[in-house]
């Protein structure tokens, strides 16, 4: 990441994390409609967000929403065009910069500059979940990772 000025240590590990979580699809949809159902959609995620009650939760689904667009746009594009609902990769950015914008002014001090960073620079991680998603589908990181049977 540091070809890319991604050199804050705190962003970096959060991005990591987020890979860690997603790997499970479970927590790329933990978020639930009234009925249940798991909410895919950006729109889905956005009325439920602005209409959660409660401050903490409204900062989780907007977390959420940020950490979607940005696993989404950095290691699957292509989804954004399929489904009932497709939407443009900048629609989607901007969904995601403004949900980090928003968390980072309900988050504790200590969590605000991870936010705002992820916010600020949201094209240059994309670009970096990018380059993530070259490596695992590069056969030769492929044929390492099965040699040291990390998958």
């Amino acid at each position: 990441m540091n070809q890319l000025n991604l050199r804050d240590k705190d962003t970096v590990q959060y991005i990591a994390n987020l890979l860690i979580d997603f790997v499970h699809v479970e927590n790329m949809y933990r978020v639930k409609g009234p009925s249940g159902e798991r909410l895919e959609y950006v729109c889905d995620l956005l009325e439920r967000a602005a209409n959660a009650m409660s401050p903490a939760v409204r900062c989780e689904y907007y977390r959420h929403l940020g950490d979607l667009t940005l696993f989404n746009l950095g290691l699957y594009p292509e989804a954004l065009t399929y489904g009932r609902r497709t939407v443009s990769p900048d629609y989607y950015a901007e969904q995601g910069r403004r949900s980090y914008i928003i968390v980072a002014s309900m988050e504790k001090p200590e969590s605000t500059t991870v936010f705002r960073k992820l916010s600020e620079q949201f094209e240059q991680c994309v670009v970096g979940l990018n380059w993530v998603k070259l490596y695992i589908n590069d056969p030769f990181y492929q044929y390492m990772l099965r040699q040291f049977e990390i998958t």
